[in-house]
């Protein structure tokens, strides 16, 4: 028997580079950190510095022993970069010459290690198997969405992790159904690389799945035609905000 969550345990480096998309963000809005709050910006990046290189359990928590998992690898990537801008922008003290070092360094061994052969994004370096986190990369500026391993992404997305119509997380997790935030990050690629048709299909499928009130849980089994997982899911609606806003 297993009691509380795993993931309390867990590195995941993901998290330190959505913090600092927030705080730029949160900038770009006409706010700045005050004295405190930007010394924890800068130790989050000296954080990630010294740590991007280590393998963790990554977006999806998984079990088992840390791997190099992509996704992370460009959220590190992007703790680095917003750490490093906002600190020009607000002539804030910082590692600065290291945050940026240590992002090309971080970019180069992405894009070296972490594609099938330079076609599309993999799971983790030097894999051949496919993840659906790899389709947040473009949202964060780590490539541009027409980037041609960024377009192969896609359509290998399409040829082996859809089912019924959805997106699921991986294609090594045969026991699970479709996960509805994937889908809609799936339609915000197809969208920014100008297959709008295609983009509003996906996005009017997962659409026709919410409940009275417009709520949607975290995942969908096609087989069983009904929501399951957690509910109403945040990530979930996140998602279909951010997708909904390239139609």
């Amino acid at each position: 028997m297993r009691i509380g969550n795993a993931a309390a345990a867990q590195l995941q480096l993901d998290a330190f580079g959505e913090l600092l998309e927030l705080a730029w963000l949160w900038y770009q809005r006409g706010f700045e950190p005050d004295d405190d709050w930007w010394r924890f910006l800068a130790e989050v990046a000296d954080h990630t510095a010294d740590r991007w290189r280590e393998p963790d359990h990554g977006i999806w928590e998984m079990r088992g022993e840390p791997r190099h998992f992509v996704h992370s690898k460009a959220f590190a990537w992007v703790a680095l970069d917003r750490a490093a801008r906002l600190a020009d922008a607000l002539h804030r003290e910082g590692d600065v010459g290291r945050w940026r070092s240590e992002a090309d360094q971080c970019h180069a061994e992405t894009m070296r290690r972490g594609t099938s052969k330079g076609r599309w994004f993999t799971d983790v370096y030097d894999s051949k198997v496919l993840d659906a986190a790899v389709l947040l990369l473009p949202s964060i500026g780590f490539v541009d969405w027409r980037d041609p391993v960024m377009v192969g992404t896609v359509d290998a997305v399409i040829e082996r992790l859809v089912v019924d119509g959805f997106v699921r997380r991986r294609e090594d997790w045969d026991d699970e159904g479709a996960f509805l935030p994937c889908t809609f990050w799936l339609a915000e690629c197809l969208a920014h690389q100008g297959r709008r048709d295609e983009a509003v299909v996906y996005f009017d499928r997962v659409m026709s799945l919410a409940n009275d009130v417009g709520l949607f849980a975290e995942e969908y089994d096609p087989q069983l035609g009904r929501l399951v997982g957690n509910f109403p899911q945040a990530f979930t609606h996140v998602a279909q905000v951010t997708s909904k806003a390239t139609l």
